[in-house]
């Protein structure tokens, strides 16, 4: 690809050493766009929680601009308070929805781990500060990371823009830039602002939102992208902007190590790594198959489950809690807690079948969460429960000839669990190189950097 050197500015309040997935599609943008010579300048969040050092950083040949909101300065405030009364103690970091990395949490770090710890109550309690709409905590970032923004481009002279949604201040700050300095701009959206189909954001702030949305997106935004083609068709009814598809995607520099074993046994397993979400991620029919399995196995005193189970790495959930228990599994279905991203790739890498869980059983398409493409670069077989070959990623699965989109059919599952432990291989996959390799970030980088250069002509 030969094209014209560009001066990008990249806002996401998510970026690394962040340890979820969702910053790394930023990373990935910001990672590529350098190695193709363009001056790329990142403008985030100042991260407090530290996570994973990302492994390729200190060859990173980009910017990373951090900037400190009122958020830091009520955990410097409440560090403060803590070394004067000279409080002791550790915080559940499981409890607080931290990753359990091992990292050694210091000062503000501490104070930041209650304080999501606080804010993750009122998000389960009320459905605020959910990141994905407004009120949330990054809305008080906006002003200070515009007023740097301003200061940066004045020395710098940005060619374009690219925001990274969600949460919305990361939109706010890129659509007052364009509509100031006429830059162009990519307003990049991981899942729906207005439509999302986790939050239904609460009243009065919705027409706020919807206003918000309309006069920045809507008006300034030169290219939008968008996860999935069903998401995008959405977008295309609400805005005259053109709307581009670029997937999630996985890093194919991830998986060029030797990944070291995380299991030092040969149980079979089928494993899930992320985060679960209630009323939209339903287990149901894999628990109902284990548990009529496990009947039918005390009943004929075989003895096949022994070295068989099923765990989950992320965030303990109390609905998965009373769904395991309704079924009768708990001796074969586990929570393991959180692990880093370098575990979680280890995990993926020895599990026997990854299982997927597909959103609303169907009923919400185009949901193509980073985590199945994690998946699709392991090779390792996919069960797809509640996806279809109707559903985006059940289609993908399949086409991508790594495993089975199997809906909610109690029997096919039942059958498929009775193989994986009497042989040991659950069904035959024949990975797709070609299908797969479209989505390496790498590809999807040059893809919407030549989707920029378009609209330039």
């Amino acid at each position: 690809m030969s094209l014209k050197t560009k001066r990008i500015l990249i806002i996401s309040t998510y970026f690394p050493p962040q340890p979820s997935i969702g910053p790394l599609r930023a990373y990935s943008f910001a990672k590529y766009w350098a190695k193709l010579g363009h001056k790329v300048t990142v403008l985030t969040t100042k991260k407090i929680d530290a996570g994973n050092k990302n492994s390729n950083a200190s060859q990173d040949t980009f910017e990373v601009i951090e900037v400190p909101y009122l958020l830091n300065v009520i955990c410097n405030v409440i560090n403060a308070f803590k070394i004067l009364f000279k409080q002791k103690g550790k915080l559940d970091e499981q409890d607080a929805g931290i990753s359990g990395s091992g990292t050694d949490m210091k000062g503000g770090g501490k104070s930041f781990l209650r304080l999501k710890h606080v804010v993750h109550k009122i998000r389960r309690l009320s459905g605020l500060l959910v990141i994905d709409r407004m009120p949330d905590v990054h809305d008080m970032w906006i002003l200070p990371a515009i007023i740097k923004a301003k200061k940066l481009h004045r020395e710098r002279h940005f060619d374009w823009i690219f925001s990274s949604y969600a949460p919305p201040a990361s939109h706010l700050v890129g659509g007052f830039l364009s509509k100031k300095y006429g830059i162009k701009w990519v307003a990049d959206y991981r899942d729906l602002w207005i439509e999302n189909h986790v939050w239904v954001g609460k009243w009065p702030f919705t027409a706020l939102e919807k206003y918000l949305e309309k006069n920045y997106v809507g008006n300034y935004a030169d290219i939008i992208t968008i996860v999935s083609e069903p998401l995008a068709n959405i977008l295309r009814k609400k805005f005259t902007a053109p709307v581009h598809v670029i997937e999630n995607g996985y890093d194919e520099d991830d998986y060029k190590q030797e990944f070291l074993p995380y299991f030092n046994d040969k149980k079979k397993r089928i494993v899930y790594t992320g985060t679960l979400y209630p009323d939209m991620q339903d287990p149901s029919p894999l628990l109902a198959a284990i548990g009529l399995i496990a009947k039918k196995n005390k009943t004929t005193n075989n003895d096949f489950m022994s070295d068989f189970e099923i765990l989950f790495f992320g965030r303990q959930e109390d609905w998965l809690d009373s769904l395991i228990k309704k079924y009768q599994v708990e001796p074969w279905v586990k929570y393991m807690g959180r692990v880093g991203r370098d575990d979680a790739l280890r995990i993926q890498n020895q599990a026997d079948i990854l299982l997927f869980l597909e959103w609303g059983n169907g009923s919400v398409d185009g949901i193509l969460t980073g985590k199945l493409f994690e998946y699709l670069a392991q090779g390792k077989p996919i069960l797809g429960i509640g996806a279809t070959t109707k559903t985006s990623p059940g289609a993908l699965i399949e086409e991508a000839g790594v495993g089975l989109a199997v809906g909610t059919d109690i029997k096919k599952i039942v059958s498929i669990i009775e193989k994986f432990l009497t042989t040991g291989i659950p069904f035959d996959i024949h990975p797709k190189k070609d299908v797969i390799i479209r989505y390496t970030r790498r590809n999807q980088a040059a893809k919407l950097l030549q989707l920029m250069e378009n609209y330039e002509s």
